[in-house]
């Protein structure tokens, strides 16, 4: 099949078929949904409304639009950088290639803190590391209204879309932002103490990001991918400095691979200042983030 053909007439019911079509002979992952979200965006309505248009002929503009969206998809373009937004934790983020793509896997890191923060003090403090589009410290202080967050990238671009977001979704006043390298960002004053701090860093070995699939490793930012040689190079970095930055009883949680939270669990307990590490699996079974309490040895909170 080729890029969508002219035609005089695309009612929209048959753009959306013949799409569908199309992304499946190329092996475009979830077709139909491909389809439903591009023509979505292009027409600037929702999805359900796709189907109570169904018999409506879109206009000559619109599907030239669509069909460039569509020959992009077709070269493994992520859909949500395609339309600049992708939805996480029933809350819609403005994405671009400068950020990952938010994903469900990583809504398990936000339940967890959310819990804890719902059980600890009132007005906690959320360090979130590595933050990219803003999504999980965002996600959190959303579900936890008393909470307020400090987010944290080393990338300047990710850190303004971060921005755009908190301010979209009404939460510019509850979040800070420092553009630097983890802890690095908050200054060389006296560290200040966290109740929760959070991070999804990169924990792709280096030798692996060209074998993901070409959404990931064409289109996704290697800085926000990379690991180094064995993944755990940032990993190691947020453990091991945590501690300066906790306070007493408060906790850490990470995403990592699948692979590596035994590693991470390990890296943990060689600080000497936590409990055990729980190991949290994500919706799919996959075990997806590591949590630890640090231990009251007499540090000020």
């Amino acid at each position: 099949m080729t890029a969508v053909p002219e035609s005089t007439e695309w009612p929209i019911g048959k753009l959306l078929t013949w799409t569908t079509g199309y992304f499946t002979t190329h092996q475009i992952d979830e077709p139909r949904l491909s389809a439903e979200l591009l023509l979505a965006h292009v027409l600037a309505c929702s999805r359900m409304a796709l189907y109570t248009r169904y018999d409506e002929i879109a206009p000559a503009e619109k599907i030239r639009a669509f069909k460039e969206l569509v020959k992009r998809r077709r070269e493994r373009e992520p859909v949500a950088y395609l339309t600049g937004k992708a939805w996480f934790f029933s809350l819609e983020f403005s994405v671009s290639p400068a950020v990952l793509i938010p994903r469900p896997d990583t809504e398990t890191l936000v339940e967890q803190a959310v819990s804890i923060l719902r059980g600890g003090p009132p007005n906690a403090n959320l360090l979130d590391l590595c933050t990219g589009s803003g999504c999980v410290a965002l996600a959190v202080i959303k579900n936890v209204p008393d909470a307020r967050a400090v987010a944290t990238d080393i990338s300047d671009p990710a850190l303004q879309i971060a921005k755009n977001n908190a301010a979209a979704i009404g939460l510019a006043e509850r979040v800070d932002f420092f553009s630097g390298d983890l802890y690095a960002a908050l200054g060389d004053a006296p560290p200040r103490r966290f109740d929760v701090i959070t991070a999804n860093p990169p924990y792709i070995p280096s030798q692996a990001i060209d074998t993901l699939m070409p959404e990931v490793s064409r289109f996704e930012p290697r800085l926000a991918l990379d690991g180094g040689s064995d993944g755990l190079q940032l990993i190691g970095r947020i453990i091991n400095d945590s501690p300066h930055y906790l306070a007493a009883e408060g906790y850490l949680l990470l995403e990592t691979g699948c692979d590596q939270t035994e590693q991470a669990a390990e890296l943990i307990a060689a600080t000497g200042q936590f409990s055990p590490a729980r190991i949290v699996t994500d919706s799919a079974g996959h075990r997806r983030c590591v949590i630890a309490r640090r231990l009251n040895l007499g540090v000020s909170a």
